[in-house]
């Protein structure tokens, strides 16, 4: 095998395997993310409201 067939092969590989990758993304996206929200404990803080100063009304009088 030469170096050209070689270089052929990836050529032909990545021509055939990036546009299907993308489409198979598209495709299996939404049912990976639910599950993983479904499986897996969540990576992020629930917001419970909004933190206020003691002194923001003497900071927005100045």
């Amino acid at each position: 095998m030469m170096l050209s067939d070689i270089l052929q092969i990836i050529a032909l590989s990545a021509l055939v395997f990036f546009p299907l990758g993308y489409l198979v993304q598209r495709y299996l996206s939404p049912r990976y993310q639910y599950w993983k929200n479904r499986l897996l404990r969540p990576r992020y803080l629930k917001s419970d409201g909004v933190w206020v100063r003691d002194d923001a009304e003497s900071q927005a009088d100045k």
